[in-house]
C-alpha cells in the first residue's frame, strides 16, 4: 500500500528503471505525479496526459530547444513514463503532474558531465589520472547535486502541502536522497523511499560520487589511490562497454555480466 508520499528512485540512464517504473505507475492509484523534467516543459506533460499524440509531444520538445541535452539520450530515458501517463488525466480526472526540475540547475550539470566526458577521453587516451582535477571536478559535481536536492525538495514538499496535503503522491528521482524522507517527516509527511530498480549496481564514477558524499559529510577521507582506481574503472566501462554497444542498458548489462562491479562493491569504500 501507498504511503502518503512515495518518492521513488530511478538509475538516471537505466531503461530497464524506467520501463519498471511505467509498468507501476499504470497498475497502482495516486493523486499527484512529481516528474524529474524540466519546469518549461509543464504544459506539453499534461497535454500528453489529457490524451496528445506522443509524437507531437517530442516533435514540440525539441522545437522549443530547452534541453542542452540531446533529445535522443533524454528521450531514451523517459519514454517508457512518459507512454504511461499519456491520458492520465482522461482515466483518473483530478489528478495532477508536476514537473519540478530546473532547467538551469540540470544544464549545470549536464555542462560538468560534458566536462568529466572530455576528462574521461584523456584518461583512455593517455592512461593516466590528474587525481587533483577530479578531486575538483567531483567536489563541483557534489556541491552541485546537494543544492539539486536542497532546492528540489523544497518546491516538491512546500507544493504538495501547499496544494495536495491529504493526496497520495509519487515522486521520481534520479537521485537516491534518504535525506529526502527525514526532510519530508520534519514537515509532518508520512513519506519513503522506494528503490525501483534492485539491485542496482553503481557504475564506478556513480559510486565515487557517493563516496566523496559520503566523505565530506563524515569529515572523512578517500585515498588518491581509490580515485585513481574507480576512474581508470570507469574510462574502462566507456571504452569497452559504451563506445562498443549500441545503448546504454546493453552496455550496463554487459559490463554487469563480466562481473567488473565486484571488483569494488566489497572494498571499504572510505578510508
Amino acid at each position: 500500500m501507498l504511503c502518503e508520499f512515495e518518492l521513488w528512485f530511478l538509475p538516471s540512464n537505466l531503461r530497464a528503471a524506467s520501463e519498471r517504473a511505467a509498468s507501476l505507475l499504470k497498475s497502482i492509484n495516486y493523486d499527484v505525479l512529481y516528474l524529474n523534467v524540466p519546469h518549461e516543459l509543464s504544459w506539453l506533460v499534461n497535454e500528453l496526459a489529457l490524451g496528445a499524440p506522443y509524437e507531437n509531444f517530442i516533435e514540440e520538445i525539441e522545437r522549443l530547444n530547452i534541453l542542452r541535452e540531446s533529445i535522443v539520450s533524454w528521450e531514451y530515458r523517459f519514454k517508457p513514463i512518459f507512454l504511461a501517463i499519456r491520458g492520465l488525466k482522461s482515466r483518473r480526472p483530478g489528478s495532477e503532474i508536476i514537473c519540478y526540475r530546473s532547467s538551469v540547475l540540470e544544464n549545470q550539470l549536464i555542462r560538468v558531465a560534458e566536462e568529466v566526458a572530455a576528462m574521461i577521453l584523456r584518461v583512455n587516451i593517455s592512461g593516466k589520472v590528474d587525481v587533483e582535477e577530479w578531486r575538483r571536478i567531483l567536489s563541483e559535481i557534489t556541491l552541485q547535486n546537494s543544492k539539486l536536492i536542497n532546492d528540489e525538495s523544497s518546491y516538491i514538499f512546500e507544493t504538495w502541502i501547499r496544494f495536495h496535503r491529504g493526496r497520495r503522491a509519487i515522486c521520481i528521482l534520479d537521485y537516491p536522497a534518504r535525506s529526502l524522507v527525514s526532510k519530508a517527516r520534519r514537515l509532518g509527511i508520512r513519506a519513503a523511499l522506494r528503490y525501483i530498480y534492485t539491485p542496482y549496481y553503481f557504475t564506478p564514477l556513480e559510486l565515487l560520487v557517493r563516496e566523496l558524499a559520503i566523505a565530506e559529510e563524515r569529515k572523512l577521507n578517500i585515498s588518491d589511490e581509490r580515485v585513481r582506481k574507480l576512474v581508470k574503472m570507469h574510462a574502462e566501462f566507456i571504452r569497452n562497454y559504451i563506445l562498443t554497444s549500441a545503448d546504454y542498458d546493453e552496455a550496463y548489462f554487459k559490463w554487469l555480466m563480466d562481473g567488473h562491479y565486484k571488483q569494488y562493491c566489497q572494498e571499504t569504500l572510505v578510508v
